[in-house]
């Protein structure tokens, strides 16, 4: 669902049945006007909002929405970290994520999407004034033990 968060749960109730067996891959960051905090409750996300109004058999996973589109773009392979509550439908998104040549790293069910989206202001701010630059993005380094 690459539309602006607020358009996301209406476009689902619009499409209904044509969604349903579908894996919705909900990309959106409900941020507030300044990008400073978010725009929804603190005990949802939007992909939580989509599987409640989703058909019967469609599965709602959130991910991409930590890495900028732009940056998406170039020559590296970056974190793309999801959640959701079917495992298979986070199965397919994984592969999806893998044959664009990007890690996929699940960070569990779909109550995470919520966290995914507070990672997204994460990255904005980090943007606005860490690195204060938006050719960024966010991984996961392993260690050794």
């Amino acid at each position: 669902m690459a539309l602006r968060y607020a358009d996301v749960v209406p476009v689902v109730i619009r499409y209904g049945n044509a969604l349903a067996d579908k894996v919705i891959v909900d990309i959106s960051n409900p941020f507030n006007a300044a990008a400073d905090g978010l725009a929804i409750p603190a005990d949802t996300s939007i992909a939580q909002e989509v599987a409640k109004v989703a058909p019967a058999g469609a599965r709602a996973v959130k991910a991409f929405n930590t890495v900028f589109g732009h940056v998406l773009k170039g020559d590296r392979r970056l974190d793309v970290f999801f959640a959701g509550d079917d495992v298979q439908a986070k199965a397919h998104v994984s592969e999806f994520i893998e044959s664009l040549g990007l890690r996929p790293l699940d960070v569990g069910g779909l109550n995470m999407a919520h966290w995914l989206e507070g990672t997204g202001l994460v990255l904005m701010g980090l943007a606005r004034h860490g690195v204060k630059n938006f050719e960024v993005a966010l991984s996961a380094t392993e260690f050794p033990s």
